[in-house]
């Protein structure tokens, strides 16, 4: 029969060490490596004053943001609860078993207001881009760019109305006097009269309502979901080891290839040469088609219905069947939907935790830093030369033999896409 435990051996004092506790193989010591801490307290600097009392460390508000990313907590408060209890968070963030971790008010007062019109988590986005690029982790070629919805942190009960349809308005009068010609189908709209008491049921529309608590979140109706307000998040995906390499907050209104010019900037902006670029249908347009024609991309974007008639639409169609083609539309589908599905599922991206677009932005920043942070350590070499010191290995984890397998599966792959694109094309020309 066992030793009987009574607790009593909780209460003994001994000398331990908080660094001894945490496996040297942990997730955490090896972020704590890959980011440059001292540049992240340089960019923070200009937000804090040199006088009055000692503040928070601003790398310390940064990991805890970081740890929020990577463990997929939607809340600051239950991140704060996790890391009391977790050795190797507290270890990360420095602090000892017995000291008091900061407040959830001062991690809100940075994010919402302090850093909320800052750089620094761009530059931290940049910093750990720039490692998985020196890491070999970028084809450098291909760029897959997805949207998602975000839900919002707002509800259906925010929405008030700030327009009406005026009864019979065919125009507006404009400066001149004169009456602007309206199209067919657009009725006229004024400035609603404010209203008190319950809210009436009746349809809303992004046209005529907005809400108090998120005037960015938008209203979206899809068939066979409750209709919710949602933000539109824009990810692009580097398809060799599924590196994001640029993400956009925006409004979910208007067509989504208006972020195209402003992703692809980033990416080459961050070294990514953009030569090739994978989307679905709900980026194609002829502009879209001219424009990353005229910026020497070759854009893997099949057309819509209506459009596989015109010449534009017809040379995309040709561009998607070929082994090419196929190749982007199936890296599409399993990298950048897969990282999208990756944002939402374990690193906290399925509800906005604070309100606007920018605030949307950092957090999804954030999230973005903590899969390009997963990336480079769940490398296995990379994880075993940072435990032995092999500093050679940490830099190039990537070796030639694997490398080599990589490619002949690649080469073998595209020859069976090719074998089944001949095929269809047989079929096709048999019916």
């Amino acid at each position: 029969m066992g030793l009987a435990r009574t607790g009593e051996e909780t209460r003994q004092v001994q000398m331990v060490s908080l660094d001894e506790l945490v496996a040297p193989e942990d997730r955490y010591r090896r972020i704590e490596r890959l980011v440059s801490w001292p540049a992240v307290r340089a960019a923070a600097e200009p937000f804090y004053a040199v006088d009055g009392r000692p503040s928070v460390c601003p790398a310390v508000v940064m990991k805890l943001f970081l740890v929020a990313a990577v463990e997929g907590i939607g809340s600051m408060r239950e991140t704060l609860r996790v890391a009391e209890v977790n050795l190797s968070i507290r270890r990360f963030l420095g602090y000892g078993l017995t000291e008091r971790l900061p407040s959830h008010a001062t991690l809100s007062y940075a994010q919402c207001v302090r850093f909320a019109d800052s750089s620094i988590f761009e530059q931290l986005f940049t910093q750990v881009l720039a490692q998985c690029r020196q890491a070999g982790l970028l084809d450098g070629q291909r760029l897959i760019v997805d949207a998602t919805h975000v839900e919002a942190n707002a509800a259906l009960a925010s929405l008030r109305a700030e327009l009406r349809v005026i009864e019979g308005g065919g125009g507006q009068p404009v400066a001149d006097g004169s009456a602007e010609p309206r199209s067919a189908g657009r009725p006229a709209l004024e400035l609603a009269e404010p209203r008190s008491g319950p809210t009436p049921k009746r349809r809303s529309s992004n046209r005529t309502a907005v809400s108090l608590s998120d005037a960015d979140a938008k209203l979206r109706h899809k068939p066979g979901q409750r209709p919710h307000l949602v933000h539109r998040a824009q990810v692009a995906t580097d398809p060799k080891a599924r590196v994001i390499v640029a993400v956009q907050a925006e409004r979910a209104t208007g067509h989504e290839s208006e972020a195209l010019d402003g992703l692809i900037c980033r990416a080459r902006w961050a070294g990514h040469a953009v030569s090739e670029l994978a989307a679905d249908a709900g980026y194609a347009s002829a502009a879209v088609y001219e424009r990353l024609d005229e910026q020497g991309i070759t854009a893997y974007i099949p057309p819509v219905p209506n459009m596989r008639t015109a010449p534009g639409g017809q040379a995309a169609r040709a561009r998607c069947r070929t082994p090419a083609g196929v190749s982007a539309a199936i890296d599409r589908m399993s990298h950048g939907e897969g990282s999208i599905n990756e944002l939402k599922n374990c690193h906290g991206l399925d509800r906005a935790r604070s309100r606007g677009t920018r605030k949307l932005q950092i957090q999804l920043l954030l999230a973005a830093t903590a899969i390009n942070l997963k990336r480079l350590t769940s490398r296995p070499q990379a994880a075993s030369g940072a435990a032995s010191g092999d500093q050679d290995a940490a830099a190039n984890p990537l070796g030639e033999h694997h490398r080599a397998d990589r490619d002949a599966i690649r080469d073998h792959v595209n020859i069976i896409l090719t074998c089944l694109s001949w095929l269809r094309h047989l079929d096709e020309r048999v019916l």
